[in-house]
């Protein structure tokens, strides 16, 4: 199954650019809460914390090596 936006009626390619930064901005947002809920209901909040943010890094690694700026 290709997922979805807009009701189910679009994949992402279809989406404008606009639309898709909309899309990316709201799933890191989501992300974010993600991790918070993860966080806050681990027996081990200070070790689960530790790790998303690792494999955070992890990701925003591979976006940097795929996009590297001049800043």
């Amino acid at each position: 199954m290709i997922p979805a936006h807009q009701k189910d009626t679009k994949t992402f390619s279809e989406l404008t650019y606009a639309e898709q930064a909309w899309s990316i901005n709201a799933s890191i947002n989501n992300l974010e809460a993600s991790v918070d809920h993860h966080v806050s209901h681990s027996t081990k909040p200070s070790e689960t914390s530790k790790k998303c943010i690792e494999q955070i890094d992890r990701f925003l690694a591979r976006l940097r090596a795929k996009y590297p700026t001049t800043a």
